[in-house]
């Protein structure tokens, strides 16, 4: 097998990697999309992203990317565009296509939309019943034509005895689109409609669709599971009772019971609690590499590997996990775990997984031992009509940043699964996202800590004031210093959803969020008699840029905000490294669009 790109990111330099008949790939710069017309993509020159363009119309395999390496297991993931109506797919060992489309605004997904994982064909059947055995995605998480958006894909190939026979279909284990787990343990039977073979295979390509329309795809990055996973041996245990410290020398202890075993369990134990075991044996590590150990243990534990600490000694309750890392040489190597407990509300739990160079996560105990789960039902809040929730929402601003925490956070759903939260304190619209509405077991399980969490593909704007006023290229103020600020709370139309108040720079504000057509957000601001030099920041990134007339991509293509006011002269404007899309707030309307 070819495993060239194993454990990382494949170089988009050139298509070396590739193979594409009719040329309709290139690699380019960049890419962006009117969303206005049809299966247009434009790109600038340069290196890492992948580009076809693809005129509609003109089918077949010579349109195809096909890699030149092949696969069994696998993990890919990569950063996608579709223009307007495009429609491709990624095939899994050639023959197991995930569905990429443009679904953007469609309320229920089918298995030919984003995410979807394709029928199977076939012909003989009567009509209406030739496609069959296709998965539409949990939700419709499809981001607007034009913007980038991620999938993740786990994949487990099928399997064959000694004889070719196949003794197990191919799994989809896990697909996340945007953020959202999609489909989880989906067995196919065999290859979906546009199969490279009619029958399974136990290696083939990677092919990505390049013959229904234009699209562009960066940071592929592939997992090639080829190797052998790691093992134990020579497993043995002592088990010892009474109320014991974690730091007990158990030398001069009684051991209640020893023996051996095949895999780690903490059921041979005799007593529920007030005990402390130790399991000494041999770990064989197939390949040199790095490893991550993944420890779940109720009490008091450790891991050595070769006598030194790879999960010190600490305690945490039977539901956290715990994990690190650690360099091993091919061959085998000793190991010790150690558990103990003296918590009689703790269930005794013990789980230990381990992945390696070449091999997905594996298990090392007993089914029933580890991952107990334990924890309480979830409190969710769904939207079936326009809802209103207070609560504490968190957010960071980056994913290594603190965590922020906005007290006073008003979260609107829709039943269109578009959602967002509103920050009272500031007048500000904090997050978007599309999908289910939110998951309020923080807030009301046990004493609750106030906080609710979005159920879906969460698209982050930022909680700096929308109104301010600048002096040249002086920082915009994100609080509300010097203006006066308000909050007059909220009211609710017919419909229930809210417009809300509050007053700044001597005026009376009202702003209101409506859904248009399933698809964004637009959002109206009403400013009664402006100050003057008034102005308005609708978003602020790394990166603002023109895609084409009103239409502005944020921090490299992740949304788009649309001004169709063509009165409307918009800035953008570089401060401290960061841009800003500025405009003035001068006949006190102001409207735009915010699409994700």
């Amino acid at each position: 097998m070819q495993s060239a790109f194993a454990q990382e990111a494949i170089p988009l330099n050139d298509l070396s990697a590739f193979t594409n008949k009719a040329g309709n790939w290139k690699i380019v710069g960049d890419a962006s999309v009117d969303i206005s017309k049809v299966n247009v993509l434009n790109t600038k020159p340069g290196k890492g992203v992948l580009a076809s363009i693809h005129e509609k119309g003109k089918y077949g395999q010579e349109y195809e990317l096909i890699s030149n390496f092949k696969h069994g297991d696998l993990d890919i993931e990569m950063d996608f565009m579709l223009t307007k109506e495009s429609n491709s797919g990624i095939y899994l060992q050639g023959n197991y296509e995930v569905q990429l489309f443009d679904s953007w605004g469609k309320k229920t997904a089918k298995y030919n939309d984003n995410g979807g994982i394709y029928e199977r064909w076939n012909d003989s059947k009567p009509e209406g019943e030739k496609g069959y055995e296709g998965y539409a995605p949990r939700f419709n998480v499809a981001k607007a034509p034009g913007l980038w958006q991620n999938i993740k894909i786990s994949y487990q190939a099928p399997r064959f005895d000694a004889s070719g026979k196949k003794i197990s279909n191919a799994v989809f284990l896990k697909i996340i689109l945007n953020g959202v787990l999609i489909h989880e343990n989906v067995a196919v039977s065999g290859p979906t409609r546009g199969s490279l073979t009619a029958e399974d295979v136990a290696m083939g390509p990677i092919r990505i669709q390049g013959d229904h329309g234009s699209l562009a795809i960066k940071n592929i990055v592939i997992n090639n599971f080829d190797k052998k996973p790691g093992t134990l041996s020579d497993l043995t245990y002592k088990t010892y009772y009474g109320n014991l410290s974690e730091k007990e020398d158990l030398s001069k202890q009684k051991v209640a019971e020893s023996g051996k075993t095949d895999a780690l369990t903490w059921e041979i134990l005799k007593e529920a609690n007030n005990y402390s075991f130790v399991y000494n044996g041999k770990y064989n590590a197939p390949t040199a590499g790095e490893y991550n150990f993944r420890l779940q243990a109720a009490g008091n534990s450790y891991v050595k590997i070769d006598g030194k600490d790879v999960l010190p000694l600490e305690g945490r309750d039977n539901n956290s996990f715990r994990q690190a890392k650690t360099t091993l040489a091919a061959g085998d190597h000793t190991i010790e775990l150690f558990n103990n407990k003296t918590e009689g509300w703790m269930k005794p739990v013990l789980g230990l997984w381990v992945s390696g160079p070449g091999f997905r996560e594996t298990s090392l105990n007993t089914l029933s031992s580890g991952a107990t789960g334990g924890g309480v039902d979830p409190i969710l809040v769904t939207a079936p009509t326009n809802t209103v929730m207070r609560s504490f929402m968190d957010f960071k601003k980056t994913p290594t940043a603190k965590n922020i925490r906005i007290v006073h956070a008003v979260s609107v759903g829709s039943p269109s699964n578009l959602h967002y939260t509103y920050d009272l304190e500031k007048g500000a619209v904090l997050q978007v996202w599309r999908g289910e509405f939110l998951d309020a077991t923080p807030m009301w399980h046990d004493r609750g800590d106030g906080s609710s969490r979005p159920r879906g593909s969460v698209t982050l704007l930022g909680n700096d004031m929308l109104l301010g006023k600048i002096n040249g290229q002086s920082a915009w103020v994100a609080d509300t210093t010097g203006s006066g600020y308000r909050p007059k709370g909220y009211s609710l139309d017919d419909s229930d959803a809210p417009t809300f108040n509050y007053l700044a720079f001597g005026s009376t504000v009202s702003d209101h969020l409506s859904v248009v057509n399933d698809q964004y957000f637009e959002r109206e601001v009403k400013v009664t008699n402006p100050a003057k030099d008034l102005v308005a920041k609708l978003a602020e990134g790394t990166s603002i840029e023109k895609v084409s007339e009103g239409l502005y991509a944020v921090n490299n293509k992740a949304y788009f905000i649309q001004i169709t006011d063509k009165t409307v002269k918009p800035e953008i404007r570089t401060v401290n490294g960061n841009q800003e899309l500025i405009v003035p707030v001068k006949n006190g309307d102001l409207k735009y669009a915010i699409l994700f």
